[in-house]
């Protein structure tokens, strides 16, 4: 599968450890984005998974390659820039492994204290809440995939905008995916690296005025029972891996820093070193095939 990146932006504790307590070495408390474009009413009913996506999801449409031209379909003049009004007008692709498990899990407990639950915080806690909101507040009517698939959550994100572009039902798709640490509820059951994020990226099946960097994905079958028991004992041992979106930033800022200079050919540009992620269904690799990148 190759997809063009048009933009990517990531968050996550890490990053916001790292900007908050640079000079100190205090506890870190995340500092949620303050989402400005999001009116004050609803800001204040977000929970921090919804305020990541779309954070994440607005950086991503109003990047500078976003806004610098119109799709083919759009143009009545040629490289006729992009108002954000209708760079919003785009299919998404939402993946999520648990969702909005802090807010689920409050309803769990109120219904097992046989209390009763709040029709809004019902609402705003489906797996596909977050991007129906956020087609509210862009005035986005375009067609939404919400996906959860556990640890293959975020790749399958890029396996169905891929079916999507090829079929030519779209041109152009916002990928977000988020994912929280597990509540204290839950936290028995972790099989990764708890860590809060999102990462929300454009993409599209051809290369554009606007690609930043292209991307070859292939997945296959995981490996015979017996070895993967044998590997996830000695995972066990070892400290738990990182979630895949968090796998697959790591990677891509690490190959983009090593890529080739920005201006040579596309077909100068030798491959980089591959991103290898196995689940217990998957194992899935990636390798950078484009270095131009504004991230």
């Amino acid at each position: 599968m190759l997809l063009h990146l048009e933009s990517i932006n990531a968050w996550s504790t890490f990053d916001a450890e790292k900007t908050n307590n640079a000079d100190d070495n205090t506890v870190a408390i995340p500092a949620w984005p303050k989402l400005e474009f999001v009116p004050a009413m609803q800001r204040r009913r977000l929970s921090p998974f919804a305020k990541i996506a779309l954070y994440t999801a607005e950086n991503a449409l109003s990047a500078p390659s976003i806004l610098s031209t119109l799709p083919e379909t759009l143009k009545s003049e040629s490289a006729k820039p992009k108002t954000p009004e209708q760079a919003a007008q785009i299919d998404i692709v939402f993946s999520s492994r648990h969702g909005d498990l802090h807010k689920t899990a409050e309803l769990l407990t109120e219904l097992s204290a046989d209390q009763d639950i709040s029709p809004t915080a019902f609402s705003t806690s489906v797996h596909n809440a977050v991007p129906g909101l956020y087609s509210i507040l862009k005035q986005n009517k375009q067609a939404i995939n919400a996906i959860s698939a556990g640890q293959d959550s975020f790749f399958y994100a890029f396996v169905d905008a891929y079916a999507r572009l090829k079929s030519g039902r779209s041109h152009q798709l916002l990928i977000v995916h988020v994912d929280r640490q597990l509540p204290e509820l839950y936290s028995q059951f972790a099989d990764e690296q708890q860590v809060d994020h999102a990462v929300a990226m454009v993409v599209t099946s051809t290369v554009t005025p606007g690609t930043i960097a292209s991307i070859e994905m292939n997945f296959n079958a995981c490996i015979e029972k017996d070895k993967i028991a044998e590997d996830k004992a000695e995972e066990d041992k070892a400290e738990l891996k990182l979630p895949a979106a968090l796998c697959f930033m790591h990677w891509f800022d690490a190959a983009v820093n090593s890529a080739q200079p920005l201006l040579q050919p596309l077909q100068a540009l030798q491959p980089s070193p591959q991103l290898q992620y196995r689940s217990e269904r998957h194992t899935w690799t990636c390798e950078l095939i484009t270095g131009v990148t504004d991230v």
